[in-house]
């Protein structure tokens, strides 16, 4: 059987074995579009390398009559039965007449690296949206693995679960391999159009960028019968994808693909020239209404960059009659996953009557009195605030796909309307009717996936709801780095304020429930530390009352729920817990953490020698007064990024200007200062904000500095301790090589 097509040779019989992403682009070559050279691999390869593994491998013997045949709704079992699978097929070689054929076509590309997408047999764009590419030299081992390493994209438990919910005949041969050239870009993007209108995003470099959700891409809305620019608005990109120059095709663990500070000018110009966007109208006008395209401009510093397309997704193919057409709306992505399920609008009242169980939440804020309605909901759309929101937090605790910034969402979707959101890269639409509804569950990292690594840097992570404890309690991090009090209550708050739980048996009651969660948590994770960071009152007001009302000052002002908090900590410690610790939000005057430290005294936590009293460092004063805190008896510090970007550059959290994050040089400055402080005090320094889970490639600076810990949600432990591990490894191989020089 033929294993390789070539895109400008496709037929329109051979549609099935080369999937719809191959097909729809070897129909654009072969028209005169500009298509980069490729080939896809057979369908049928992959059925007959699971046939293969079969042969050693009991899951597999019977495919797919046998393991992939198992109860959707039983997620432990399925996510072991995927980890098993994924892990043979990794192991398992290919038949070196294969491999020989496959190296062989790949060599006539004539590239150093290549990229492979999967290319389904069946136009499903959810799953395809679910199977991430990969990136490799064009050496014969590094493109073998990266054949395995696709293929096992497709055996993930959240798609063997979503192909016994959509009813996907698995035993049919539905994926199938695209691979083609992947040369450093100087710009990429996308371009879609409807009847009225043209829509151009763009981003410096690669376009993984906005695949991740790493960038908000520059953003163009065109007229398409005056070809007037109607809008114009410049993205927040920090950073940009290439090519490393010196990639070890030995180590497959490692991208080929390296991540590219910009510079401030960078950030503040558009990506896209008007040369070039005149080419990509162009390209539309021809395109009339067939689809939605990725695209890229080679870099060519001797040449004028040329355009190429990556991807089409059509809204109709030539071999078929028009899908219909989805109008698709844009927001933040806030946290990762795809989900469909039916909408839920919420209306500004009577909330206590709606039940958003497996639905996706559509909302103008969430505020407070909705967060529960999180716990049971698929997603969640908001028209305000931002990704690091109380909203986006709690999305990314509970593994729920979010999408924040999302303008005018409630009317766009109708209450009840099927809706798929895709919260990687922010982008959600309304699906036609009839088609089945699923939530296809975020799978958790466990301790198979982490290598055997000692770090010298702590990974803790960042957790308050207690549904969430038992799974991150088995994340191989060293403890909880924050628990934030107000979020833990949410559900006790949600019914009632809090200043109404402060009098007579309701005090008493919120005592007891303040115990048994802080127990939950400490017994969960015991022996490793567990910071709690006490109420940090956060209305939902303008920021000047925000600001009035937060942190330690109204501990001053009103200290009676604080104390309730010390007792709480005293009886957890009577308890036999030995691990908790506090964590004071939002101190502004060395007073103010005297009063809270002479508090703690007056319960006698002090008296237990494993506790220790640490503070937020988010208000920049603490920059300057460090040491004076040090000598009132500070233990420790755990530094907030996400209220010091917006202290320190005056910035609203939920609404960040382009460039203002915590790359800002301020804020590095900053950052560092508050580390090497800490580490002349002798006294530990934990990061506990977005910026090492939206910025990656600053925990090497971070570790540099002196950092002792990194405190993270439990959807980026897994990269986040990867990219500890790279740093330290990194940093000690300079070391060794300082050494001999």
């Amino acid at each position: 059987m033929n294993k390789i097509y070539w895109l400008d040779q496709i037929q329109a019989e051979e549609r099935f074995l080369v999937g719809e992403k191959a097909f729809a682009l070897s129909w654009m070559q072969q028209n005169g579009y500009p298509i980069l050279p490729g080939f896809a691999i057979n369908a049928s390869i992959l059925r007959q390398f699971l046939k293969i593994i079969g042969k050693s491998e009991s899951l597999l013997a019977d495919f797919p009559h046998s393991a992939l045949h198992l109860d959707p709704d039983n997620y432990h079992v399925l996510q072991t039965v995927a980890q098993k699978i994924r892990q043979k097929m990794i192991e398992t070689p290919l038949p070196p007449e294969w491999e020989q054929e496959i190296f062989s076509a790949a060599l006539k590309l004539n590239s150093p690296t290549l990229i492979l997408r999967s290319s389904l047999t069946l136009p499903y764009p959810v799953m395809a949206g679910l199977l991430p590419a990969q990136v490799c030299l064009c050496e014969r081992e590094a493109l073998s693995m990266a054949v395995k390493l696709t293929w096992a994209e497709l055996f993930r438990a959240r798609n063997l679960f979503y192909c016994q919910k959509a009813k996907i005949p698995i035993e049919q041969p539905i994926l199938a391999l695209l691979v083609q050239p992947i040369a450093a870009a100087r710009v990429s993007g996308t371009v879609a159009l409807d009847d009225n209108h043209i829509y151009i995003q763009a981003t410096w470099g690669l376009g993984h960028s906005i695949i991740s959700g790493e960038v908000s891409p520059d953003y163009y809305q065109i007229n398409r019968s005056t070809g007037k620019v109607e809008v114009q608005q410049l993205g927040n990109k920090p950073l940009a994808y290439g090519l490393k120059a010196e990639a070890k095709s030995t180590d497959f663990h490692q991208t080929c693909l390296e991540t590219i500070l910009l510079s401030e000018e960078q950030q503040t110009q558009y990506a896209l020239d008007q040369d070039s966007a005149n080419q990509l109208i162009k390209l539309t006008e021809k395109l009339a209404d067939m689809g939605t395209i990725e695209w890229t401009f080679l870099a060519d510093e001797e040449k004028t960059p040329q355009l190429y397309i990556n991807q089409f997704y059509p809204h109709f193919s030539p071999t078929r009659k028009p899908l219909m057409k989805q109008k698709l709306f844009k927001g933040l992505a806030a946290s990762p996953g795809v989900a469909i399920a039916p909408a839920q609008v919420l209306a500004d009242s009577n909330l206590e009557l709606v039940d958003s169980s497996g639905s996706i939440l559509i909302t103008k804020e969430i505020t407070p009195h909705c967060l529960p309605l999180l716990k049971k909901a698929a997603g969640v759309i908001a028209e305000k605030g931002g990704i690091t929101s109380h909203a986006a937090i709690i999305a990314r605790e509970l593994g729920i796909p979010a999408i924040v910034g999302a303008k005018d969402a409630t009317t766009l979707i109708q209450n009840g309307e099927s809706v798929l959101l895709n919260g990687d890269r922010g982008f959600f639409y309304p699906l036609p009717q009839g088609k089945e509804e699923y939530l296809a569950p975020k799978e958790t990292p466990t301790s198979s996936f982490f290598p055997n690594y000692p770090f010298g840097t702590q990974l803790l992570v960042n957790l308050s709801q207690p549904s969430s404890i038992n799974s991150a309690a088995q994340l191989p991090v060293d403890g909880v780095g924050l628990i934030r009090a107000e979020l833990m209550l949410l559900d006790l708050l949600s019914s009632q304020p809090l200043e109404e739980w402060l009098f007579g048996a309701k005090k008493l009651t919120l005592l007891d429930h303040l115990i048994e969660l802080m127990c939950q948590f400490t017994a969960a994770f015991a022996p490793r530390p567990v910071f709690y960071r006490s109420y940090d009152c956060q209305p939902q007001f303008s920021s000047q009352q925000i600001l009035k009302a937060r942190g330690t000052q109204n501990y001053l002002l009103d200290p009676t729920f604080f104390y309730l908090e010390l007792e709480a900590i005293a009886a957890v410690f009577a308890a036999g817990f030995n691990n908790l610790n506090l964590i004071l939000p939002f101190v502004r005057s060395v007073e103010e953490f005297t009063f809270c430290r002479q508090s703690v005294e007056q319960f006698g936590l002090n008296k237990f020698h494993s506790f220790q009293l640490w503070i937020m460092a988010e208000v920049p004063s603490v920059i300057f007064q460090l040491p004076e805190y040090v000598r009132a008896g500070v233990q420790g510090i755990a530094i907030g990024t996400n209220d010091l970007c917006e202290l320190l550059l005056g910035v609203e959290r939920n609404l960040p200007l382009p460039g203002f994050n915590a790359r800002h040089p301020a804020i590095l400055k900053a950052i560092k200062q508050l580390i090497e402080l800490a580490k002349d005090a002798g006294i530990p320094c934990s990061i506990c904000g977005q910026a090492p889970v939206d910025h990656p490639e600053l925990i090497e600076q971070l570790i540099k500095w002196g950092i002792t810990a990194i405190s993270v949600e439990p959807l980026a432990v897994a990269k986040t301790y990867q990219a500890i591990a790279r740093a330290e490894q990194r940093l000690l191989l300079e070391a060794a090589r300082s050494q001999t020089t």
